[in-house]
């Protein structure tokens, strides 16, 4: 096998990773658990950004389902691949940048921006998706406003839930 063609098999399998990117984002769109994993392995592992660990397909196709069906009903992604890096000829790291748009709004809601870290391997049946951490984006500064938050009380932070929520009616 010649450079040439380690290049052109590169590029090629590149393409197919970031091609599950998009793969995921319009079934997200559509609201299809089972489109949404289908890039993955039979036995792959996906790490919710709030610590939930989901193993395999069925079991990512049916979670993914019911938040479709109720929690994100009507949510909408946008986002881009930021990089893919091969460890190998077989293995490959894909960081991508997802925001999430909430129902009845136009703009992305920034507290919702996460960066999932996809691993994906190939194996017999292609490449496919075997791992993803996924990950929300917090700066430093609502990291501490939310350690502040956690640190009052359960009436305190009652109060200041009903403020903030009082303040959203007022606008």
């Amino acid at each position: 096998m010649n450079s040439q063609t380690t290049q052109t098999t590169t590029i090629a399998d590149e393409s197919v990773i970031r091609a599950f990117h998009r793969q995921m984002i319009d079934a997200w769109n559509r609201g299809s658990g089972e489109g949404f994993a289908a890039p993955f392995s039979e036995t792959a592992d996906f790490i919710t950004f709030e610590g939930t660990h989901l193993k395999g397909r069925k079991e990512i196709a049916a979670f993914h389902q019911q938040a479709f069906d109720t929690v994100v009903k009507g949510t909408r992604l946008e986002g881009e691949v930021d990089f893919v890096r091969f460890v190998n000829s077989q293995l490959a790291l894909m960081l991508v940048v997802i925001r999430v748009i909430l129902p009845g709004q136009t703009e992305a809601s920034p507290s919702r921006n996460s960066l999932p870290l996809y691993v994906v391997t190939k194996g017999d049946e292609g490449w496919q998706i075997e791992g993803l951490l996924n990950t929300r984006k917090l700066t430093l500064e609502r990291q501490f406003f939310l350690d502040d938050f956690d640190s009052l009380s359960a009436e305190a932070q009652r109060q200041v839930t009903e403020l903030i929520a009082g303040l959203k009616q007022g606008h």
